[in-house]
């Protein structure tokens, strides 16, 4: 089993720093500078640096050249492709995440999961469905399949995170390929959304892989088209 990775240093600077300053302070408010958060955090310049370059790319603050470091204006739920969960994600935008579980049990897998996570024909796979919500009102429908042998006990425990668990079990997932595409609702997705049905929503499908190369999870997801974007930054 592994171990559980320590938190890199620039990791709890940006957690810090967002928690004490960027959801204390109005848009446009300027940051202290790099080297008063170095004297306040007691860590290198590249270290506050990290950090900032994180929040910046998270769009929670903006650097302005011979200016300093400000506070963003804060959209509604716009993410930024990467591995942090759902509830980081919505923490992190200022927003109170909530789950539900609609169900979890083992199934089948189906031949689109099996080819994901490259398995026979047949094989057993936990099948976990949930609803995500943020300040009470639903934005993504959620249906995970993961190796039965991902998680330490015989099934997932549904009040606790499921990335937590996944590091105790030795099975923490360190990169994923994710693929987005347009779609519209069926009558059963667009009620748990409380939308019509037809709507349009963005399917973002996700396999999960261990630091060892290894399938563990198979996600599709659902969001809302109204109320949740992506962005993605492209570099020449």
């Amino acid at each position: 089993m592994n171990s559980e990775r320590p938190e890199p240093k620039y990791r709890w600077v940006a957690r810090a720093v967002q928690d004490t300053y960027v959801q204390q302070s109005q848009p446009h408010t300027p940051l202290p500078t790099e080297q008063a958060f170095q004297k306040e955090f007691g860590v290198s310049r590249d270290t506050v640096r990290r950090a900032l370059r994180e929040l910046t790319e998270l769009n929670l603050i903006y650097q302005v050249q011979g200016s300093g470091t400000f506070v963003a204006q804060r959209h509604d739920t716009v993410k930024a492709p990467s591995l942090r969960s759902f509830t980081e994600d919505m923490k992190a935008r200022g927003h109170r995440p909530q789950s539900v579980t609609l169900s979890c049990h083992m199934v089948e897998a189906p031949p689109l999961v099996a080819r994901d996570l490259v398995l026979d024909a047949g094989a057993k796979v936990i099948e976990i469905r949930r609803l995500r919500s943020a300040d009470g009102s639903p934005i993504a429908f959620e249906t995970a399949h993961f190796l039965p042998e991902a998680f330490a006990q015989l099934e997932p425990e549904m009040t606790g995170s499921l990335d937590a668990q996944l590091r105790r079990s030795g099975f923490s997932v360190e990169s994923a390929v994710q693929r987005l595409s347009a779609t519209n609702l069926t009558k059963e997705e667009a009620a748990w959304l409380e939308v019509p049905q037809g709507t349009a929503a963005l399917r973002v499908e996700k396999v999960g892989f261990t630091g060892r190369g290894l399938a563990v999870e198979s996600t599709q997801t659902l969001y809302r088209a109204d109320r949740y974007d992506f962005e993605v930054r492209v570099e020449r």
